[in-house]
């Protein structure tokens, strides 16, 4: 079966797009249940295209490149998270068929083949995280389009240009998912390997990653919001601390397949034939790639199973070695239908009923339901706390969207300035509804009460209906 990927006929690669699709489409025809993250990214793409401005006006640290994405899905289809999830497949699968056509065009392996964008995809669709349109998502799939370019046998004059858009490539995930800017270390390596004259070369890839952000940055200079964007994305984004959305043996279990992978990929590397010059230098660069991206997985402030999205490019790649070395072919048979077996019962436990016998708890991304509120729909909201389930049929209003970024005001109450600043946002625009999930609306009242004196409570314990 593995062999019959070994081949670039295009009979090849509609296989491997029809298997993909048969693991994904009857997922999304048993239902797509609410997540919170995806939630978060409608009501980004919602207030943008409502007009509001990101990081001004929307109090998020969704990167800039990802919030234009969400406005215009938003512009697009609304609130779907049918688009959403289609548009992670599409862009998944596009990751998938890049980074192999990559491979192949470089002649990166000894043969030409579809395994790695195989790999890609059984391993990509592990788990529903996967199936989501985040920020990391869009970002990786930037780092994969700038493969081509960082791996450029540059000459003095000649190939100055594709460097640039290799690290302007970078610059564009990192508008996306911040922490990928670390991928610069990847995008200099590869100079070193490839480019002939090393550090005029990371000076022009240096250029072209800083190019879009001084056309973004210039863009915030003239609306004068400079300071949000500096604080809401290029700063709080680094603020670490670990937090696992999944207990960690569930954790564990999810991610068990692709560590076995990659670790029996990586042995299987040590009795590699000789092989060119550029094949090594290209191995050593995957290396520094899955380097890099463990870095990012354990400095990230959430873990989860997405967070190692970011490592599907470099397994993929040495997985290559694994399903091509000189082992029996039913040896290596027996392994693809193991982790094909393994992402099916992974993706499909709950629907087939195992879900106790492989744990899996990803509850805390799904969108609990809410206490039915009489009135409390199709209507503004506000809510001061975590809890961004009443925004599932609602508005959000005012910039307090992300309640950590929220505690500039919320949280100095003493403070003049911030006082000032919450009159400010709430004369503009004035929700029909507050919860108040943490006990402030008594000192709101007494801070701004000609703000939130209209505010009356409902028979609904901590929420509150605009009267006058």
């Amino acid at each position: 079966m593995i062999s019959y990927f070994r081949s670039i006929l295009p009979s090849r690669l509609v296989a491997l797009i029809l298997l993909f699709l048969a693991i994904r489409i009857p997922l999304i025809l048993l239902g797509i249940p609410a997540t919170a993250p995806e939630l978060l990214y409608m009501l980004v793409g919602e207030r943008m295209a409502d007009g509001f401005a990101m990081y001004r006006d929307i109090y998020d640290t969704t990167a800039p490149l990802s919030a234009f994405v969400y406005w215009t899905i938003d512009v697009v289809a609304g609130r779907s998270y049918l688009t959403y999830r289609l548009t992670a497949t599409f862009l998944l699968l596009l990751q998938a068929v890049l980074l192999n056509t990559t491979l192949n065009r470089n002649q990166v392996y000894a043969g030409k083949g579809y395994i790695p964008a195989l790999l890609y995809l059984l391993l990509g669709s592990i788990t529903a995280e996967f199936d989501m349109l985040t920020p990391l998502l869009i970002g990786n799939t930037f780092l994969i389009m700038s493969l081509p370019y960082i791996i450029t046998i540059s000459r003095e004059g000649f190939e100055n240009n594709r460097l640039f858009v290799g690290g302007f490539m970078v610059g564009l995930a990192a508008m996306s998912y911040l922490p990928l800017a670390i991928f610069l270390l990847v995008a200099a390596f590869g100079v070193v390997l490839f480019a002939s004259n090393t550090f005029r070369s990371f000076l022009l890839m240096l250029c072209g990653f800083a190019f879009p952000y001084a056309v973004l940055i210039t863009y915030y200079l003239y609306t004068n919001t400079t300071s949000y964007f500096l604080e809401m994305h290029l700063l709080q984004p680094w603020q670490f601390g670990a937090e696992f959305l999944l207990p960690p043996a569930h954790l564990a279990t999810a991610l068990a397949l692709p560590a076995i992978l990659l670790l029996l990929s990586l042995i299987s590397t040590t009795s590699l034939p000789q092989r060119l010059v550029f094949q090594g230098k290209f191995q050593q660069l995957m290396t520094v790639w899955l380097l890099v991206s463990i870095i990012i997985v354990i400095t990230r402030n959430q873990l989860s199973v997405g967070t190692f999205l970011i490592m599907l490019p470099p397994i993929a790649y040495f997985g290559e070695f694994l399903f091509t070395s000189r082992t029996k072919k039913w040896i290596l048979n027996l392994m693809f239908f193991v982790l094909l077996g393994g992402v099916l019962l992974l993706r499909y436990r709950e629907p087939i009923g195992i879900a106790q016998y492989v744990p899996v708890d990803d509850s805390r991304l799904l969108l609990l339901p809410t206490q039915p509120v009489p009135g409390l729909s199709n209507t503004t909201v506000l809510v001061l706390g975590e809890d961004k389930s009443y925004y599932a049929h609602n508005k959000q209003a005012t910039p307090y969207l992300n309640w950590q970024l929220a505690q500039r005001h919320f949280g100095r109450l003493d403070e003049y300035q911030a006082v000032y600043e919450l009159y400010q946002n709430f004369r503009q625009e004035s929700p029909a509804y507050i919860v108040d999930q943490v006990g402030l609306m008594p000192q709101l009242k007494h801070k701004l009460p000609s703000v939130f004196e209209g505010y009356e409570p409902t028979q609904t314990a901590a929420v509150y209906q605009k009267i006058r």
